[in-house]
């Protein structure tokens, strides 16, 4: 549920922020804090030359060899550390009340926070639905949603930092960061990993190295978010299952089960998965509806069929 501007009154996050890690998501925060004016007192990772070149990106930050030290600088503490990592790290801090502390961890809560929370330290999390694999750039957190998880008043202070990074807060039910997470990660990673295997099927087609693949399918890739963005769904579907095109799908089956045999069952899966948006589309339109159904048909033969020894 996205968080009403109204529900969220001017209440500034407390401040200065410690930031305890130094890789991708802490130096995206890092430099969009500051170039949001919330001053960031200390920087400290397991690599203090990496909290070094990142406080020396933040205006007044300190880099710390001891997380303690840095801890104790913040009245906000951002643990932007490997999942894994958080408990241990928060168990091994000095808390006081009146301090907060945040994870930005997709698929946990404020259970990884416990220790912090039993010291009488306010505890949330703030994840982003975001990739920060690049530069960090202060606008990356522009339309950006963050997922929310705080009891008030951190919770109206999370919200008012998301905004005043540009993002989009929300609240997230705690028992529901899992199907949150995994939503995630197949938008991004499954993404990456069905670019990996298309460049490999594009390259065998076409004599191209996989760099040259993955470059000459970006325009068809942005041309898809495109369509997401300006379209929605379903219009932004497109392609052989949106047509009902069975004779294609099945050259693609027939193509797949002579160059990778691996990738037919899951094709199909993926084909399956595009109906209800295809129907949706089609809702207007009682043949192609009545296609869709014959598609679905062979769809579920198919995937019997793959099943019985031959």
């Amino acid at each position: 549920m996205t968080i009403a501007s109204s529900s969220s009154p001017n209440q500034p996050i407390r401040q200065p922020v410690a930031l305890l890690g130094a890789g991708g998501a802490a130096t995206a925060l890092g430099v969009a804090l500051a170039a949001a004016g919330i001053p960031v007192a200390a920087v400290w990772s397991r690599r203090v030359e990496r909290a070094r070149l990142l406080a020396e990106r933040l205006p007044g930050a300190r880099a710390f060899a001891d997380p303690r030290a840095a801890a104790e600088h913040g009245a906000l503490v951002v643990l932007a550390v490997p999942d894994g990592a958080i408990a241990p790290l928060c168990a091994q801090l000095q808390w006081r009340p009146g301090q907060a502390v945040v994870h930005l961890a997709g698929a946990y809560g404020r259970e990884l926070l416990e220790p912090a929370a039993r010291a009488g330290a306010a505890t949330g999390a703030f994840h982003p639905l975001q990739t920060f694999a690049g530069e960090a750039d202060p606008v990356a957190w522009h339309g950006v949603g963050i997922a929310i998880d705080a009891d008030p008043p951190l919770a109206a202070e999370l919200a008012w930092l998301a905004r005043r990074l540009g993002a989009e807060p929300f609240q997230l039910d705690p028992h529901q960061r899992p199907l949150y997470h995994a939503a995630a990660a197949i938008a991004a990673n499954g993404l990456v990993a069905l670019v990996g295997t298309a460049a490999e099927f594009l390259g065998r087609a076409a004599g191209l190295e996989r760099a040259q693949a993955v470059r000459h399918m970006l325009p068809l890739l942005r041309g898809v978010l495109a369509n997401l963005e300006q379209l929605g769904l379903p219009r932004a579907l497109t392609g052989p299952v949106a047509r009902a095109d069975r004779a294609t799908i099945a050259r693609h089956v027939e193509a797949l089960a002579q160059a990778a045999p691996e990738w037919s069952s899951l094709y199909r899966e993926l084909c399956r998965a595009m109906l209800p948006l295809a129907r949706e589309r089609a809702a207007d339109d009682p043949e192609r509806l009545a296609a869709l159904e014959v598609l679905a048909q062979w769809l579920a033969e198919e995937q019997r069929s793959e099943g019985v020894p031959r």
